[in-house]
């Protein structure tokens, strides 16, 4: 980890070198304190070493300040104070900074508070991780790694905010499976799950990026193309079923003939609101719920119609 040591003298340098020549990490010294924010940033800091026992600046407006730095990693700040600043540390704590040590600090003393400040680090970074862990598994699908339903809904209604404000049509492409129920019976779950996964990437390699493609039930995926009329859904639709219809799926050497139902409808950005109160934002939930429910009677016009069939949705 580095180590970045801040209103430094000589004989604070030869008390920290000292005591951490056992240590890897590397050791930079800030020169003057109003360097120590571009510092922090510039050696990739873990461990700020502020010396306040000589000088006299605003410790606590430092700290404050280090703490706004926005960056990706942890950075614990360790304060060196005399024993005669004793009664400040709890604002200095309250400002930002981690730990403190009183000076002269033994050699082991230093060693132990470094440390706690490696073992913290750790935690707050494990801590981060599992954070964004999280936060990514409430939002995909566990199978097939695309949106889940509430998150694809969320991106919807983000979407529809921007048609709105350009005045550009968008369209739903609800794609089923309709010979999910066989399939499982004959191939059992497992090897479903895996042909859901594939079906999610070959719908995202036939779209643009920035289109939304999620599972919305356990055989119907749900596509969203902003900026797209129903004839451009339509051309989405066709790549579709030729990625996955036409070329062959496997699982372990057994060949999985899928057959389709696609349903389009298309959303007029004139029929979203554009205000942001409550009561607009409800209104264009309920659009949303709508624009979904005639892209699944397209499809189950398709299903009625026949196998791999596309169709729109008419008014």
């Amino acid at each position: 980890m580095n180590i970045l040591l801040i209103n430094n003298n000589q004989s604070f340098y030869n008390a920290v070198i000292s005591s951490l020549k056992s240590y890897k990490s590397k050791i930079t010294v800030s020169k003057g304190i109003d360097n120590a924010l571009v510092d922090i940033q510039k050696h990739t800091i873990h461990i700020g070493i502020i010396n306040w026992s000589r000088g006299d600046f605003d410790i606590e407006a430092l700290c404050s300040r280090i703490r706004k730095i926005k960056m990706n990693r942890s950075l614990f700040l360790l304060v060196v104070a005399t024993r005669d600043r004793e009664e400040k540390i709890g604002k200095i704590l309250e400002a930002g900074a981690s730990d403190f040590i009183f000076k002269p600090f033994g050699t082991h003393e230093l060693q132990s508070r470094i440390k706690i400040a490696e073992k913290t680090i750790r935690l707050e970074e494990d801590l981060q991780k599992n954070k964004r862990k999280m936060m990514k598994l409430a939002k995909e699908d566990p199978v097939t790694g695309l949106f889940n339903r509430r998150s694809l809904l969320d991106e919807i209604i983000k979407e529809m905010g921007r048609a709105s404000r350009e005045m550009k049509f968008i369209s739903a492409l609800m794609t089923s499976i309709t010979n999910f129920k066989e399939l499982v019976d004959l191939h059992g779950m497992t090897a479903m799950d895996e042909i859901l996964d594939e079906c999610g990437r070959r719908m995202k390699t036939s779209c643009r990026p920035y289109d939304k493609v999620g599972r919305y039930t356990v055989s119907d995926f749900l596509l969203f193309l902003p900026d797209s009329g129903k004839s451009n859904a339509e051309k989405v639709a066709k790549r579709i079923i030729s990625s996955i219809v036409k070329k062959p799926l496997y699982v372990k050497d057994s060949r999985m003939n899928l057959t389709l139902a696609m349903g389009i409808a298309e959303l007029d950005p004139k029929q979203i609101s554009k205000n942001n109160s409550v009561d607009s934002n409800l209104l264009n939930d309920l659009i949303l719920d709508s624009l979904i429910k005639k892209s699944e009677m397209a499809v189950k016009r398709a299903m009625r119609l026949g196998v791999n069939r596309i169709e729109v949705f008419i008014e």
